[in-house]
């Protein structure tokens, strides 16, 4: 679930009794709140009980309930946990991020981090964790639905997640445990995908169908790439216009199209 960070909030189901507690992040405990039972006047001052709440339900107090309690915005012991994270940060609210969050760790969900398309570099890509930070401006992808539209519909995607890699891959040779990562969310995947600069340039000026098995709508490799790969004989500087490519994740088919303006015809 999604807990109110920097919120006071009524828990239930507690061997005590019920309490109020403020929501905070333990970094080496994960998702907690401190708090007491209501009535304790010290209970925003000397909390007295601390609870990890994996598994809990919680109610955020109203504004004037937190006011009858005369509970402070931020309790002064809050300082001692360092940076909390943002209750309003984009990826809470991404759906394709819905449920794929550690119950105790916020910012930690699972990416697909890689050295580029497989096929083209012959190492797979590995699922790690990953700690979001912040959000960037993510050029649009344009989804070209030719089945069913035959025109190309703007896929929305304002950001780019900035996060940390958390786990030393197994093979890959671009990325290391602790290096920052540019991230995307995608129809059709089951996890962020990691994305580079690169790719990004790239990603306003071509318009991908989805995988007609798995519905994937972004590739692994700057699409400039992939054509190059499969068409050595392209010209310096060339552009496709279009080409079909296997999904990376299930070998269906997709369609890559150049909605620049330098595209060649179809090698």
């Amino acid at each position: 679930m999604a807990y109110p960070f920097g919120r006071w909030v009524w828990i239930d189901g507690l061997p005590d009794g019920p309490m109020i507690a403020f929501v905070y992040f333990d970094p080496e405990q994960g998702v907690s709140a401190k708090g007491g039972r209501a009535g304790d006047p010290n209970l925003a001052t000397m909390p007295s009980h601390t609870v990890r709440l994996a598994g809990f339900e919680v109610r955020e107090l109203s504004a004037d309930e937190v006011r009858v309690h005369e509970l402070p915005a931020r309790p002064a012991w809050l300082t001692h946990y360092g940076p909390q994270p943002d209750a309003e940060a984009p990826w809470r609210g991404d759906p394709l991020l819905a449920g794929k969050f550690h119950p105790q760790f916020p910012d930690d969900t699972q990416a697909l981090v890689h050295d580029g398309d497989p096929r083209r570099t012959r190492i797979s890509a590995e699922q790690c964790w990953v700690r979001l930070h912040r959000v960037e401006p993510a050029p649009t992808r344009a989804l070209f639905v030719i089945e069913q539209l035959g025109s190309p519909l703007a896929l929305p995607s304002p950001y780019v997640y900035v996060g940390e890699l958390l786990n030393q891959p197994h093979a890959l040779q671009s990325v290391k445990r602790g290096e920052p990562l540019k991230l995307i969310s995608v129809h059709g995947m089951p996890n962020l995908l990691q994305v580079t600069d690169a790719y990004l340039r790239e990603r306003a000026n071509w318009a991908i169908s989805p995988c007609n098995k798995c519905g994937a709508t972004e590739v692994f490799d700057p699409p400039s790439v992939m054509g190059k790969f499969r068409f050595p004989g392209l010209p310096e500087g060339g552009v496709l216009e279009s080409f079909t490519s296997f999904c990376t994740m299930c070998g269906g088919m997709q369609m890559l199209k150049h909605i620049g303006e330098r595209a060649l015809p179809r090698g």
